[in-house]
């Protein structure tokens, strides 16, 4: 562990001040950043963190351009491109889904959030700023955080919070509450040792040690602390219709049609919202998306690397295109007592039955995706490239590439010389059309190692209640691990970390797990980012070799934006509408439209 004087000694976090820093600044299935702009094309390419890493002075603050904006319109686009549905409640506490979360940042609040604008890139998460809290919180040391909050922070004006002021007693309420609910509150409670309210605008915060990542994936996660007000917890309301401190007022849910939300006039960074009205269709057909940008019935869409020559051809070439590489990670998940895949050289051989250039091809007509390691292309610059960075991956690199006469010998090496039939459990039901195409790419490829699946479509809620969390009854199962990752720890202590109670592998652990659970924890425990960086690439080289989930392809995230949207900036975030849509306005023309 890095002690005080080792940390102030090394690299820019050392240089700034550790106290009162305003970090101001500016998803699914297979979603998420990529470069260079022009009249008709944005892209944001992933940037490795400034200077040592650590969150650092971003650029320009929202309120920088928020004078040009005018209140008016009704924004009008899928909820999650391709991958919409409906989720089985709206209480993100209780739902792990992305369509729990993702429409969470409408109505919620978040203590921080990721700084948008058009010098942070898409995934550039180092970058913070205060979302209720009124700037970065003060750390008299490693362990204690401060947190101030704004003074016009009120609860939406409708029943039971009827518009009164949000204090930081609200806040602890609701850390209780998330701690009793929520499945990702291990990831919390093991760093976190008080969580306190000193007045009604102060929180403050003391962890259990130092956490390098802490102001990233606890207190700006997208899916994890929302500010719920603990009265709609214990009426049930939170299910149903949620009340927060957030950019909109929800107004509506018509299942399997759209979500519907009216903008909050008394947001603590008005005017933010601009867009007067949202409403989130709910469907996942390809075709009537492209076909609703094409109408202009849709404002903006996130789309899919599969479509994405059909779509270009349809849409406005006026409208702007976001590119992004996804935060994270898709893979193969394991029963381990579900023989034969407690043998590392089973996995490795089904690694290396994966055609992912051929699915790469089909999938990204963007050429912007990559191969996953074990954590996510997004996270520069941790992320290794199995196959573009080969040579620092070093030899486990071969675990990754197509070798289909090695993977034989592999089965054959572990007893299933003529190889194996298995059901393979997936979703397609809120997953969507691209997810479906890639499980039976999956499924037809790698039988030439001797690889027999049978696909198994489960409903989602079972899946994500059952499967998602490891609990396979036969054979494995394939998906997304996490969806929207900001910082490598946190797909380590949610979906690799054996103490994690989302943990997405199940049965006896592999006999790699305890040295893998140590340097889980030796990485967030370092505070200098380049002893970091060194120790998370180490992780992924020997994950290669046990492959405790084998990580398949990554499309590149793809947002297109119609010519109207004004002042857009890309956050690939499951709250990319209070990091990006609540900065956005229409023009005059569109607003007129209504």
């Amino acid at each position: 562990m890095a002690s005080r004087g080792d940390k102030e000694s090394k690299g820019p976090r050392g240089i700034m001040s550790r106290r009162g820093v305003l970090l101001a600044g500016g998803a699914a299935a297979f979603v998420a950043a990529c470069g260079g702009s022009s009249d008709t094309k944005t892209e944001t390419r992933a940037t490795t963190a400034p200077g040592d890493g650590s969150p650092a002075a971003g650029a320009a603050t929202a309120a920088g351009t928020a004078a040009q904006g005018k209140v008016g319109g009704t924004l009008r686009y899928p909820l999650e491109g391709m991958n919409s549905g409906d989720p089985p409640t709206l209480y993100p506490f209780e739902n792990l889904t992305y369509l729990a979360q993702h429409p969470a940042s409408l109505h919620y609040s978040r203590m921080l959030r990721g700084a948008s604008g058009p010098d942070v890139g898409a995934t550039e998460n180092t970058k913070l700023e205060g979302d209720v809290a009124s700037k970065m919180p003060e750390q008299p040391d490693d362990v204690t955080y401060v947190f101030s909050l704004k003074p016009n922070v009120k609860f939406h004006d409708k029943a039971p919070m009827n518009g009164r002021a949000a204090t930081a007693q609200d806040w602890v309420k609701t850390w209780e509450a998330f701690k009793a609910k929520s499945q990702s509150a291990a990831s919390y409670t093991d760093v976190i040792d008080k969580f306190e309210a000193p007045d009604d605008k102060t929180v403050k915060v003391t962890l259990k040690e130092p956490f390098a990542a802490f102001l990233i994936t606890q207190m700006s996660s997208a899916e994890g602390l929302w500010f719920i007000p603990a009265e709609t917890i214990d009426n049930g309301q939170v299910q149903r219709d949620p009340v927060g401190t957030g950019p909109w007022v929800f107004r509506q849910w018509e299942r399997s049609v759209a979500m519907r939300w009216d903008r909050n006039p008394t947001f603590y960074d008005g005017p933010a919202p601009y867009f007067s009205k949202v409403e989130a269709s709910l469907s996942n057909d390809p075709q009537r998306i492209i076909a609703g940008l094409q109408a202009g019935e849709f404002d903006l869409s996130e789309l899919a690397g599969s479509l994405y020559e059909e779509a270009k051809r349809k849409v406005d070439p006026k409208g702007k295109e976001h590119f992004n590489q996804r935060q994270g990670v898709g893979g193969f998940y394991f029963n381990f007592d579900n023989k034969p895949w407690g043998d590392k050289r089973v996995r490795q051989a089904l690694s290396m039955a994966l055609d992912r250039d051929g699915y790469l091809k089909i999938q990204d007509q963007t050429g912007k995706g990559d191969w996953s390691s074990h954590i996510a292309p997004a996270h520069a610059p941790f992320f290794m490239s199995p196959r573009g960075d080969a040579q620092e991956f070093g030899p486990n690199a071969r675990y990754f590439r197509r070798d289909i006469a090695e993977a034989k010998k592999l089965l054959a090496a572990a007893g299933y010389p003529d190889g194996f039939g298995f059901k393979l459990v997936a979703n397609v039901d809120r997953y969507g059309a691209e997810s479906k195409q890639a499980w039976e790419l999956f499924a037809q490829t790698i039988t030439e190692a001797g690889f027999k699946p049978e696909l198994t479509y489960q409903e989602y809620g079972a899946y994500i209640q059952s499967t998602y969390l490891g609990k396979i009854a036969e054979g494995c199962a394939c998906g997304p691990l996490h969806g929207n990752m900001r910082d490598p720890d946190e797909l380590v202590f949610r979906s690799y970390w054996s103490k994690s109670a989302r943990h997405q592998w199940g049965g006896a652990p592999i006999a790699e797990q305890a040295d893998l659970d140590a340097r889980f924890l030796k990485q967030r425990r370092l505070l200098n980012t380049q002893e970091r960086v060194k120790e998370v690439k180490d992780i992924q080289r020997v994950m290669a070799e046990s492959m405790l989930v084998v990580p398949y392809h990554s499309s590149a995230g793809w947002y297109y934006t119609q010519p109207w949207m004004q002042n857009f900036h890309l956050k690939a975030s499951y709250a990319v509408h209070a990091e990006t849509y609540a900065k956005a306005w229409f023009t005059d023309e569109r607003i007129r439209k209504g």
